[in-house]
C-alpha cells in the first residue's frame, strides 16, 4: 500500500510538472501574439504637510509611536502625476489610494493605489498597484494588477525610485511602469 501511495505521488508530481511546463509555453506564445508591452514614466509629487497636503494620516496604531518605522499608520493619497519632475509640469493623472506603515523593522509601506489618468494618450484609464514598498531602497517594485480603458485586462509591474526630498514634507518620487495590455485595446 505505501509504495503505491509513492508511486501515485511521483505520478502526480510528473503530472504537475508537465503541466508547468505547457502552461508556460502556451503563456509566452500568447504574449507575442496578443499583448502589448507598454512602458510609461511619470514622477509623482507627494507633499504630506502644510495647505496644499496631497497625502493625510487618517489613522495610526495605539503602538505606532513605539517604532522608528510608523508601523500601523494608515494614509489616504491623492497625488499629482506628473510628466516630468517639476512641480508644475504637464499634469498626466493622480495617484489615489491607501498606504499603510506595515513592516516593524524596516520602513516600508503596503500600497493599494489607483494611477488616474487625466490627460494625454491614457485619459480615462486607470491602473491599479498592489503591493510593498520598502522606502529605504534605491529602487522598489510594486505589482501592476488590472487596468481600465486603454489598460483593460493589464498585468505587470512598476519600479520606484525617490527622484528628489525638497523637504520633509515634499518627495517626488519617478515611476516607470511595465504593463502588459492584450492587443486592439
Amino acid at each position: 500500500m505505501e509504495k503505491m501511495n509513492s508511486a501515485t505521488t511521483i505520478m502526480i508530481y510528473v503530472f504537475l510538472a508537465v503541466l508547468a511546463i505547457n502552461t508556460h509555453t502556451v503563456e509566452c506564445s500568447s504574449r507575442s501574439s496578443y499583448e502589448t508591452v507598454r512602458n510609461i514614466r511619470f514622477y509623482v509629487q507627494d507633499i504630506s504637510g502644510g495647505n496644499n497636503a496631497t497625502v493625510w494620516m487618517v489613522a495610526q496604531s495605539n503602538i505606532t509611536n513605539t517604532f522608528a518605522t510608523s508601523f500601523g499608520t494608515i494614509s489616504v493619497t491623492d497625488t499629482l502625476l506628473t510628466a516630468a519632475p517639476e512641480l508644475n509640469s504637464e499634469v498626466v493623472g493622480r495617484i489615489q489610494g491607501v498606504v499603510t506603515f506595515t513592516d516593524m523593522n524596516q520602513t516600508a509601506i503596503t500600497v493599494l493605489v489607483n494611477l488616474v489618468f487625466t490627460n494625454g494618450e491614457y485619459n480615462g484609464s486607470t491602473l491599479t498597484l498592489v503591493g510593498r514598498n520598502a522606502l529605504n531602497e534605491d529602487v522598489r517594485e510594486v505589482s501592476v494588477v488590472a487596468g481600465t480603458g486603454v489598460f483593460r485586462f493589464a498585468r505587470g509591474y512598476a519600479l520606484t525610485r525617490t527622484y528628489a526630498v525638497h523637504d520633509q514634507n515634499y518627495t517626488v518620487n519617478q515611476f516607470d511602469v511595465v504593463v502588459l495590455v492584450p492587443r486592439g485595446i
